[in-house]
Protein backbone atom coordinates (compact mmCIF):
# COMPACT_ATOMS: atom_id res chain seq x y z
CA UNK A 1 0.00 0.00 0.00
CA UNK A 2 1.29 3.19 -1.21
CA UNK A 3 -0.46 6.80 -0.37
CA UNK A 4 -0.12 9.30 -3.30
CA UNK A 5 1.49 12.31 -3.17
CA UNK A 6 -0.65 15.16 -3.55
CA UNK A 7 -1.91 16.00 -6.65
CA UNK A 8 -2.02 12.33 -8.20
CA UNK A 9 -4.64 9.21 -7.40
CA UNK A 10 -2.25 6.58 -7.54
CA UNK A 11 -2.55 3.90 -5.05
CA UNK A 12 -0.87 1.22 -4.76
CA UNK A 13 -2.27 -2.02 -2.97
CA UNK A 14 0.55 -4.88 -1.81
CA UNK A 15 -0.50 -8.10 -3.66
CA UNK A 16 0.82 -9.90 -0.46
CA UNK A 17 -2.24 -8.58 2.01
CA UNK A 18 -3.62 -12.00 1.58
CA UNK A 19 -0.80 -14.10 1.72
CA UNK A 20 0.46 -11.92 4.70
CA UNK A 21 -2.76 -13.31 6.42
CA UNK A 22 -1.69 -16.90 5.94
CA UNK A 23 0.88 -16.41 8.04
CA UNK A 24 3.30 -16.19 5.58
CA UNK A 25 6.44 -13.99 5.88
CA UNK A 26 5.63 -10.05 5.36
CA UNK A 27 8.50 -9.99 2.81
CA UNK A 28 9.41 -11.03 -0.58
CA UNK A 29 13.44 -11.17 -0.13
CA UNK A 30 15.62 -11.14 2.62
CA UNK A 31 19.26 -12.07 3.45
CA UNK A 32 20.06 -14.73 5.66
CA UNK A 33 21.73 -12.63 8.57
CA UNK A 34 18.39 -10.48 8.69
CA UNK A 35 15.92 -13.35 8.82
CA UNK A 36 15.56 -13.85 12.44
CA UNK A 37 15.71 -10.11 13.07
CA UNK A 38 12.81 -9.54 10.15
CA UNK A 39 10.49 -12.37 12.36
CA UNK A 40 11.11 -10.91 15.67
CA UNK A 41 10.04 -7.92 13.94
CA UNK A 42 7.46 -9.22 12.51
CA UNK A 43 6.04 -10.66 15.62
CA UNK A 44 6.57 -7.26 17.89
CA UNK A 45 4.18 -6.01 14.86
CA UNK A 46 7.32 -3.68 14.06
CA UNK A 47 6.96 -3.96 10.55
CA UNK A 48 4.40 -0.94 8.89
CA UNK A 49 2.13 -2.21 5.69
CA UNK A 50 4.37 -0.09 3.82
CA UNK A 51 6.62 -2.61 4.19
CA UNK A 52 4.74 -5.45 4.12
CA UNK A 53 4.97 -7.87 0.74
CA UNK A 54 8.35 -5.55 0.04
CA UNK A 55 12.25 -6.76 -1.01
CA UNK A 56 14.18 -6.24 1.72
CA UNK A 57 17.16 -6.28 -0.21
CA UNK A 58 16.29 -2.87 -1.73
CA UNK A 59 17.26 0.49 -0.11
CA UNK A 60 14.96 2.04 2.11
CA UNK A 61 13.09 4.96 1.21
CA UNK A 62 12.11 8.43 3.33
CA UNK A 63 8.46 7.56 3.49
CA UNK A 64 9.42 3.53 4.70
CA UNK A 65 11.61 5.03 6.85
CA UNK A 66 9.15 7.75 8.38
CA UNK A 67 6.45 5.17 8.69
CA UNK A 68 8.80 2.52 10.81
CA UNK A 69 10.31 5.44 12.63
CA UNK A 70 6.45 6.54 13.93
CA UNK A 71 5.72 2.74 14.27
CA UNK A 72 8.82 2.38 16.63
CA UNK A 73 7.92 5.40 18.59
CA UNK A 74 3.98 4.06 19.23
CA UNK A 75 4.84 0.40 20.08
CA UNK A 76 7.21 1.39 22.16
CA UNK A 77 5.47 4.49 24.07
CA UNK A 78 2.19 2.99 23.53
CA UNK A 79 1.17 6.46 22.56
CA UNK A 80 -0.69 7.47 19.30
CA UNK A 81 0.97 10.62 17.13
CA UNK A 82 -1.05 12.56 15.52
CA UNK A 83 -0.22 14.37 11.71
CA UNK A 84 1.33 17.72 11.43
CA UNK A 85 -1.24 20.52 11.11
CA UNK A 86 -1.48 22.17 8.65
CA UNK A 87 0.42 20.01 6.30
CA UNK A 88 3.48 21.70 5.00
CA UNK A 89 3.81 19.62 1.95
CA UNK A 90 2.76 20.00 -1.06
CA UNK A 91 3.79 16.48 -2.48
CA UNK A 92 2.59 13.90 0.35
CA UNK A 93 -0.60 13.44 2.21
CA UNK A 94 0.61 10.35 3.85
CA UNK A 95 -0.70 10.66 7.66
CA UNK A 96 2.58 8.39 8.79
CA UNK A 97 4.75 11.42 7.53
CA UNK A 98 2.97 14.09 9.26
CA UNK A 99 3.54 12.43 11.96
CA UNK A 100 7.02 11.64 11.95
CA UNK A 101 7.39 15.52 11.01
CA UNK A 102 5.08 16.78 14.03
CA UNK A 103 7.11 14.33 16.56
CA UNK A 104 10.61 15.63 15.31
CA UNK A 105 11.91 12.57 13.34
CA UNK A 106 12.20 13.73 9.95
CA UNK A 107 11.86 17.19 8.20
CA UNK A 108 11.11 18.17 4.72
CA UNK A 109 13.79 18.42 1.66
CA UNK A 110 12.93 22.06 1.53
CA UNK A 111 10.23 23.74 3.20
CA UNK A 112 7.66 22.82 1.07
CA UNK A 113 9.10 18.97 -0.39
CA UNK A 114 9.33 15.53 1.70
CA UNK A 115 10.44 13.57 -1.17
CA UNK A 116 8.77 10.57 -0.21
CA UNK A 117 11.13 8.21 -3.01
CA UNK A 118 13.99 9.90 -1.89
CA UNK A 119 16.97 6.63 -0.82
CA UNK A 120 18.21 7.30 2.45
CA UNK A 121 22.10 6.41 3.56
CA UNK A 122 23.20 5.65 6.69
CA UNK A 123 24.36 8.83 8.26
CA UNK A 124 20.07 10.04 7.26
CA UNK A 125 19.42 6.65 8.94
CA UNK A 126 20.99 7.22 12.12
CA UNK A 127 19.38 10.56 12.60
CA UNK A 128 16.22 9.77 12.08
CA UNK A 129 16.22 7.12 14.97
CA UNK A 130 18.68 8.97 17.44
CA UNK A 131 15.24 11.26 16.94
CA UNK A 132 13.10 8.87 17.58
CA UNK A 133 14.86 7.79 20.72
CA UNK A 134 15.13 11.44 22.09
CA UNK A 135 11.12 11.68 21.08
CA UNK A 136 10.39 8.47 23.29
CA UNK A 137 12.43 9.42 25.95
CA UNK A 138 12.99 13.17 25.76
CA UNK A 139 14.77 12.90 29.53
CA UNK A 140 17.30 10.49 28.48
CA UNK A 141 21.08 10.40 28.70
CA UNK A 142 22.72 10.95 25.21
CA UNK A 143 25.89 11.57 26.00
CA UNK A 144 28.63 10.69 23.49
CA UNK A 145 31.71 11.44 25.63
CA UNK A 146 34.59 9.23 24.96
CA UNK A 147 33.08 7.79 21.78
CA UNK A 148 36.23 7.54 19.30
CA UNK A 149 35.77 8.78 15.50
CA UNK A 150 35.42 6.70 12.80
CA UNK A 151 38.00 6.54 10.29
CA UNK A 152 35.94 8.42 7.50
CA UNK A 153 34.60 10.88 10.66
CA UNK A 154 35.19 13.96 8.20
CA UNK A 155 32.91 11.97 5.49
CA UNK A 156 29.76 12.67 7.93
CA UNK A 157 27.75 15.40 7.55
CA UNK A 158 27.85 17.62 10.31
CA UNK A 159 24.14 17.23 11.06
CA UNK A 160 24.74 13.51 11.73
CA UNK A 161 27.57 13.71 13.53
CA UNK A 162 26.35 13.27 17.46
CA UNK A 163 23.39 10.61 15.93
CA UNK A 164 26.31 8.66 14.32
CA UNK A 165 28.48 8.47 17.11
CA UNK A 166 25.45 7.43 19.93
CA UNK A 167 23.65 4.80 17.63
CA UNK A 168 27.48 3.49 17.22
CA UNK A 169 27.85 3.60 21.03
CA UNK A 170 24.54 1.88 21.76
CA UNK A 171 24.90 -1.26 19.38
CA UNK A 172 22.11 0.05 16.54
CA UNK A 173 24.32 1.09 13.60
CA UNK A 174 27.92 -0.68 13.13
CA UNK A 175 30.83 0.50 11.11
CA UNK A 176 32.89 -2.02 9.52
CA UNK A 177 36.00 -4.00 10.58
CA UNK A 178 38.18 -0.84 9.78
CA UNK A 179 36.23 1.64 11.96
CA UNK A 180 34.23 3.28 9.18
CA UNK A 181 30.79 4.20 9.63
CA UNK A 182 30.47 4.34 5.80
CA UNK A 183 28.01 7.66 5.70
CA UNK A 184 26.95 8.25 2.72
CA UNK A 185 28.94 7.65 -0.96
CA UNK A 186 30.94 10.57 -1.82
CA UNK A 187 32.60 9.18 -5.27
CA UNK A 188 31.14 8.44 -8.48
CA UNK A 189 31.87 4.59 -8.35
CA UNK A 190 30.46 4.46 -4.31
CA UNK A 191 27.06 5.49 -5.54
CA UNK A 192 27.06 3.49 -8.42
CA UNK A 193 27.95 0.34 -5.87
CA UNK A 194 25.31 1.76 -3.50
CA UNK A 195 27.67 2.59 -0.65
CA UNK A 196 26.24 3.82 2.33
CA UNK A 197 22.64 3.19 1.48
CA UNK A 198 20.43 1.65 3.92
CA UNK A 199 18.22 -1.30 2.79
CA UNK A 200 14.98 -2.20 4.23
CA UNK A 201 16.22 -4.81 6.66
CA UNK A 202 19.34 -3.13 7.73
CA UNK A 203 16.68 -0.25 8.92
CA UNK A 204 13.68 -2.52 10.12
CA UNK A 205 16.65 -4.40 12.48
CA UNK A 206 17.96 -1.26 13.59
CA UNK A 207 14.75 -0.19 14.75
CA UNK A 208 13.98 -3.50 16.25
CA UNK A 209 17.33 -2.89 18.28
CA UNK A 210 16.30 0.02 19.48
CA UNK A 211 12.72 -1.32 20.59
CA UNK A 212 14.63 -3.86 22.71
CA UNK A 213 16.77 -1.05 24.39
Amino acid sequence: RKYPQAGRSDIIYSPFSNIYSQNMPAWSGASKWAATELQEADELGLIPEILKGADMTKPITREEFAELAVLLYEKTTGLASTPMEPNPFIDTVNPQVLKAANLGITKGTSPTEFSSDVLINREQCATMLFRALKAMKPEGGYSIEGVKDFADQLDISGFAFEATKYMSKIGIILGDVQGRFMPKATTTAQKASGYGMATREQAIAMSLRSYKK
